[in-house]
């Protein structure tokens, strides 16, 4: 590694705190290592894709917006569990009605209120614009996923109702009633106002979010679902100020807002957005001077505590090189890279007497990696050949790529998805198949009965053909991998390694990389590619409509779902209609059947889950990882030879009550959103 060139000049700073009404002198002599002034966190591989929450749904959003936006109830640190935020009380009427007391005091970081209206907008906005987040995470919970099969349009559910008894006429079929009913809606919410008219619409009593008073909201639910709270605790909860929305492009149903996603918007967490790069490559959070907890600490829970650290920079997407030598040289404060370089920046780390495994910071996660096999088009449309692909992958070296050379340790875990083991064995697996693992003699044998179905042979590697002898030459033919760019080391490796795999027995790869915009594209079968290599990681911890269905159900093929093998059973699809809102006795019972089932479509070629891990300068205290959101910019702070910036709010202990997680997976690791 070529260190960049440092010259440090040791000094002796004093530091006049003036607190409380009186002063004090602090002799403060600096330590070894020497702080940057400006905090700045390089861990982030590849830059957000959009900057409004009802857009955004890619991991790297989730630090960010957990800094800038809240929501009624956020989960608690580290914990599965959630804790109300803007909320002051909660009431659940069973699992299907949840009305929230929101703070009388709550407001955005420009002064203006927040309250039950702001609830209403937020919500309201992101069903309508039929994006990632909203369109994931709320069929069949706050909106009919049937009718918006037929209209192509997602309309909270009850909107029609409350339109028409607000005085607004609907008329025509079902589409055309959707499509006037989501124009009236655009109308209202760009040009929120408060009128008469939109309060009798806000007010309407049965429709999914319901304004009760300025500070009472109630959130109804189509069936009972008791994960609603953790569902709105992502930042598919988060709640935005309606007037900058209006001042910016407004809103109009299955469409993003350009502006929004270009620079963020106005929120009420704990820092605001101060710059946003050409690109988002690098984007500057400074403290919420208006922060609407300050004043409140007691009374608000830690989570939300305001922050610490004046200055966040996030740079994204830097290389491997830079991202190691910011952090040994203490210009970044987090950083990542991958598992074949911790060696690398350990024995580098500036400062030889904390160069050690304690800077990592390893959190493992639920969630499943996967190369997926395009269940709908040519070749991969046959079982045996995705059997056979299946049985030629060498999941063992794949397993390799994760051990980190500094002590040797696995940053990974290989499972059979989709489910993950921390649900329990009944969910995960409860038919006991065998793990993943590669078979040379099943996989030719199934690519012989492939191309006699087919009609291709295949050359082996010893010369021998298999197959229709009279077919498509298929050895002639190079399939290809598809991953997400900038392509890291580790997906380079896997699919290096998995290129090889498939040589074994006669098939040529390659692997190609594109843009998260160019993802956006993949809206059918035809136009996703045959073999993708991708991952889905839940927004919340249901493990039916988180995990299962995303990556099975028919309707969740394409850019916002992650069924990236459009995998269309006919089986799978009854279940699914109904297994996310039964009791856990049902589904638990009913989840046997559905295994089989899964398992037997061979649809996706499981490769080893990783962990999340990051590299911390030691001075940097308080770094809390959420599976779901990531971590926490305002809970950090600077602490070293005795002196610190952290304020006594960090260690106060907030009397409220917890709203624990079903029972049956309390305790659950689970993280967050697509990944790519």
């Amino acid at each position: 590694m070529n260190s960049k060139a440092r010259i440090i000049i040791a000094v002796v700073v004093v530091i006049i705190i003036i607190a409380a009404g009186f002063s004090f002198a602090l002799l403060y002599h600096p330590p070894k290592k020497v702080v940057t002034h400006v905090f700045t966190d390089t861990s982030q591989t590849a830059a957000p894709e959009e900057l409004d929450p009802a857009t955004g749904f890619f991991t790297t959003n989730g630090p960010l917006f957990a800094a800038v936006f809240q929501t009624l109830v956020e989960f608690n640190g580290t914990s599965t569990q959630v804790v109300p935020v803007l909320a002051q009380h909660i009431y659940n009427h069973n699992d299907q009605n949840y009305t929230f007391d929101i703070w009388s005091f709550a407001k955005f970081s420009n002064n203006e209120p927040l309250n039950a209206t702001s609830v209403w907008f937020s919500f309201y906005r992101g069903i309508v614009m039929g994006q990632g987040p909203y369109a994931s995470d709320y069929p069949g919970i706050l909106f009919n996923a049937t009718n918006e099969g037929i209209t192509g349009i997602s309309l909270p559910w009850g909107l029609r109702a409350a339109l028409v008894n607000a005085g607004y006429s609907l008329t025509g079929n079902l589409t055309e009633q959707y499509k006037q009913a989501a124009v009236d809606l655009d109308n209202i919410l760009s040009n929120f106002n408060y009128n008469a008219t939109e309060m009798k619409v806000m007010e309407y009593k049965d429709q999914a979010v319901v304004v009760n008073s300025n500070d009472n909201v109630t959130i109804n639910t189509m069936k009972p679902y008791p994960f609603l709270l953790q569902d709105i605790a992502g930042w598919w909860g988060d709640i935005l100020y309606p007037g900058y929305v209006d001042a910016h492009g407004g809103v109009t149903y299955n469409t993003p807002n350009s502006y929004i996603d270009d620079h963020g918007a106005i929120g009420s967490g704990p820092y605001i957005i101060k710059s946003v790069s050409s690109g988002l490559s690098t984007i500057v959070l400074v403290k919420n001077p208006n922060y609407w907890v300050n004043g409140h600490a007691s009374q608000i829970p830690a989570i939300a505590q305001p922050a610490h650290i004046p200055e966040i920079v996030i740079k994204y997407g830097l290389s491997h090189t830079d991202r190691l030598e910011d952090f040994d040289d203490n210009t970044s404060q987090i950083s990542e890279v991958g598992p074949s370089s911790f060696k690398q920046i350990i024995s580098g780390f500036y400062d030889k007497s904390e160069a050690n495994g304690n800077l990592v910071k390893s959190y493992k996660v639920l969630g499943a990696f996967y190369i997926s096999m395009n269940t709908q088009r040519s070749y991969t449309k046959n079982l045996h050949f995705r059997m056979a692909l299946y049985n030629a992958l060498n999941y063992t070296e794949q397993m390799t790529i994760y051990n980190n050379n500094y002590n040797g340790t696995p940053e990974a875990y290989l499972e059979l998805g989709p489910l993950s083991p921390q649900y329990g064995k009944a969910y995960y697996n409860p038919d006991s198949f065998p793990l993943p693992k590669q078979n040379i003699t099943a996989a030719i044998q199934n690519l012989t009965i492939a191309g006699d179905e087919c009609h291709f042979y295949v050359v082996l590697p010893n010369g021998t053909k298999i197959g229709d002898k009279s077919g498509t030459d298929l050895s002639s033919h190079t399939f290809t991998i598809t991953g997400i760019a900038p392509a890291t080391t580790l997906e380079t490796e896997q699919t290096t390694l998995a290129i090889d795999s498939f040589a074994k027995v006669g098939l040529h790869f390659t692997a190609a990389y594109v843009t998260e915009s160019e993802v956006a594209d993949w809206t059918s079968p035809s136009t996703t590619p045959h073999f993708v290599d991708l991952g889905w990681l839940p927004d919340y911890p249901d493990p039916i409509g988180q995990q299962l269905i995303p990556i099975y159900d028919k309707s969740e093929g394409g850019t916002f779902g992650g069924n990236d093998a459009w995998v269309d059973n006919a089986t799978l699809q009854h279940y699914f209609s109904f297994l996310d809102f039964v009791n856990a006795t049902t589904q638990i019972k009913d989840m046997k059947t559905v295994s089989k089932i899964v398992y037997d479509q061979y649809a996706y070629m499981w490769l080893p889950m990783p962990y999340t891990y990051y590299f911390v300068q030691p001075y940097v205290h308080n770094f809390v990882y959420n599976p779901f959101v990531g971590y926490f910019y305002n809970l950090m702070y600077i602490s070293y030879n005795g002196s610190s910036s952290n304020s006594s709010y960090a260690t106060h202990n907030v009397n409220y009550n917890t709203l624990a997680l079903n029972d049956l997976i309390a305790g659950s690791v689970i993280a967050t959103t697509k990944f790519f």
